[in-house]
């Protein structure tokens, strides 16, 4: 969550990448369905396993801003290419969107971004964010609702966030070729007056009274449910009891898959009742002067109607804001971390982490 200076090296020139497609909404793509009845009117899943492609924190301001204001809105990506590929495209968004609003009163990192930045997002290929975090309100309930705004104009959907407590935790339903995929999003953290209530504006706090039937609701909705959860220690290299207490609710409410950001490193894969946990998904599109931050990985996650099949991880290096394939060096270190609870090492067919 650290701000840094600009460095020189922010400004260096950047390789040519290749336009990564958008997808449409047709039965072969993904479509954001709103209902129920739009979802239950979709075809059978075929047998082909759906791809999440799921990464941590991203900051659009700061460094990664500045990237893209002088190279334009692909530099931050354009050391990726088919790493990017997928049929649903996640992330933690953690800033507000706006011109508007006034710093929150008492917190030592604040962060806004223009919204003409989810360009940069769009171009990635990117198809769903979440907003349950502890910045998307650092500045206020103006900045709040522009953001929401210009996620709806920018057509991104979006998760954990709302204009009031049903639309924060409204389910969101994405069908690929006939699967089902619905997306719930979580926060633990503060500051209380960003919590979406029935009357106000916000993101969804994990209220461990309500969580179980939002999600126990939400399962009955879809084929396959991701639950993403904002929460933890930053810096930790092991989840805190908040994190297990939330992760070992959400499998048991029907979650078949939990994603978890904000510490800025990596932590463990977890089993729970069969179910992957990802405790932390690391830092992403977000600058650190912590070297313990630059270590991360996408999770490519198979999909099917059984819930989670695989999932490949691809190490990478945070970069200064232009992530780019991780060192053999960062590759160990983070199977080390991911492996922390042995899944790895127990089922090496389904969990790997891939060689550059």
């Amino acid at each position: 969550m650290t701000p840094i200076p600009l460095l020189l090296a922010l400004l260096a020139p950047f390789p040519a990448r290749a336009q990564q497609t958008s997808t449409p909404a047709t039965p072969q793509a993904p479509a954001v369905l709103d209902s129920p009845e739009a979802a239950e009117a979709e075809v059978a899943p075929s047998s082909a396993p759906v791809i999440l492609t799921a990464v941590g924190d991203i900051r659009l301001d700061g460094p990664v801003g500045w990237i893209m204001a002088e190279r334009g809105p692909r530099a931050p990506f354009s050391a990726l290419g088919k790493e990017l590929d997928a049929d649903i495209l996640f992330g933690n968004l953690e800033c507000p969107l706006s011109k508007r609003g006034r710093k929150t009163e008492g917190k030592t990192w604040t962060f806004r971004a223009l919204p003409r930045s989810l360009t940069a997002l769009k171009a990635a290929g990117f198809n769903l964010v979440n907003i349950a975090n502890n910045h998307v309100m650092d500045y206020g309930p103006d900045a709040f609702e522009d953001t929401l705004k210009a996620l709806r104009e920018h057509d991104l959907p979006f998760i954990g966030g709302g204009r009031n407590r049903d639309e924060a935790e409204d389910l969101r339903l994405i069908t690929v070729r006939g699967l089902r995929v619905g997306f719930l999003g979580f926060t633990s953290t503060f500051p209380e007056k960003a919590w979406a209530t029935a009357r106000r504006p916000g993101v969804a706090y994990s209220d461990f009274a309500r969580v179980g039937a939002v999600i126990s609701q939400a399962r009955a909705r879809c084929d396959v449910l991701v639950v993403s959860f904002h929460g933890g220690t930053e810096l930790a290299e092991e989840p805190n009891d908040i994190q297990k207490a939330f992760c070992r609710l959400a499998v048991a409410s029907g979650a078949d898959l939990v994603l978890g950001h904000h510490p800025h490193v990596i932590q463990p894969l977890e089993l729970i009742q069969g179910k992957p946990v990802l405790h932390s998904l690391g830092n992403f599109l977000f600058v650190s002067p912590n070297p313990a931050t630059r270590p991360t990985i996408m999770a490519r996650i198979a999909l099917s109607g059984q819930g989670v099949k695989s999932i490949d991880f691809v190490p990478l290096d945070t970069n200064w804001g232009r992530p780019a394939p991780a060192s053999a060096e960062n590759r160990q270190l983070l199977m080390t971390a991911l492996d922390r609870y042995g899944v790895l090492t127990a089922q090496p067919d389904r969990f790997r982490v891939l060689a550059q």
